[in-house]
């Protein structure tokens, strides 16, 4: 059963583009294979926020045993996976490592099961014999690379969790048979836990309630509007006539992406961005001094960087396929630097 699709997305790069079409591709295996499946539950997309941490999962299947997630990867070319499960992508003219989908996605996993952890007592069926905890259950990760794409796997390695997309329903399929198959083996020691069908709903129901969806920027909601149906505005703050000015976000109203950005050595808001030796770095337009750029991506592991469009610069990450507005700089004269000064 399908209980959530892929949300849409505008205005995407490349890359992004790439990965999104990965993901609608998976998202179709899932459909053929599930839909009709009163006791899988596929949720595709979803976005989780629990304190300071985000997970963003691609696909999750929800079953009697557990929950699998599938984290798809677009890849047009060919990757290589040696005996260490390091990753290596092949481009035409080179290549580059990546950090491994299958370490992504067990992070996801534990993100899943400390989520759920803390509504465990809530969302499982209590009994008078048995006490289950969410930590019973499974916790499958499998990571599917686009159909075009090509697996190099190094000499006798065994990576199960690696599959081309069109085999990944096949793999939950196995796996899930094996949980029952050990269930149903009256001589093993060994029993998989099992949801309730009101817990089922239950969790499922959780699920779409938490999901957080990203939020678009200003920037780019100016873009999207252009290409849909004029909305409504309760639901979408438009500029109004004459007072584009007071609703437009500038360097010094827009809190949230430019409160923490300061010299480090005066305070001063009166900062640009420049590029130097080291690349990109801010320039105190009072006291001259330079202040270090540091990008934080949701995964430790992600390497984001700054990409220059005119005046305005964003935090762009390729393993989480993601591109958000990080600076804007000001003509020099600006309302920002008279105010600054």
């Amino acid at each position: 059963m399908i209980l959530k699709k892929i949300d849409k997305k505008h205005n995407l790069k490349s890359y992004q583009k790439y990965g999104y079409d990965a993901e609608k591709q998976m998202a179709f295996y899932l459909k053929r294979a599930f839909q009709d499946k009163e006791d899988i539950y596929v949720i595709n997309d979803l976005r989780l926020e629990m304190n300071d941490d985000v997970a963003q999962i691609d696909h999750l299947i929800v079953h009697r045993f557990g929950f699998t997630i599938v984290e798809s990867k677009s890849v047009t070319s060919k990757i290589s996976i040696n005996e260490f499960g390091e990753w290596t992508r092949h481009y035409p003219k080179y290549t580059r490592g990546m950090p491994s989908p299958v370490n992504q996605a067990k992070r996801q996993a534990d993100f899943l099961k400390n989520f759920l952890m803390a509504r465990s007592e809530h969302l499982l069926r209590k009994t008078l014999i048995f006490k289950f905890s969410m930590t019973d259950f499974k916790y499958d990760v499998l990571v599917a690379i686009s159909d075009s794409g090509i697996i190099n796997r190094a000499k006798n390695t065994d990576i199960p969790e690696v599959h081309k997309a069109d085999q990944i329903t096949e793999s939950i399929n196995n796996l899930l048979s094996g949980y029952a198959g050990t269930n149903r083996n009256l001589l093993s020691l060994k029993v998989n836990h099992h949801f309730a069908d009101s817990s089922m709903e239950k969790i499922t129901k959780y699920f779409l309630q938490s999901h957080k969806p990203k939020l678009v920027k200003y920037e780019e909601e100016q873009e999207i509007t252009k290409d849909i149906a004029k909305p409504e505005r309760n639901n979408i703050k438009e500029p109004l006539k004459n007072e584009s000015e007071k609703n437009t976000p500038t360097l010094e109203n827009t809190e949230e992406n430019y409160s923490a950005k300061n010299c480090s050595k005066c305070s001063s808001a009166n900062i640009e961005i420049t590029y130097g030796k080291y690349g990109y770095y801010f320039k105190c337009r009072d006291c001259k001094g330079n202040t270090s750029i540091k990008l934080k991506c949701n995964d430790s592991s992600c390497k984001p960087r700054i990409k220059k469009k005119k005046d305005h610069f964003y935090e762009e990450c390729a393993s989480c396929k993601t591109s958000e507005l990080y600076f804007i700089n000001k003509p020099v004269g600006s309302t920002q630097e008279k105010i600054a000064s």
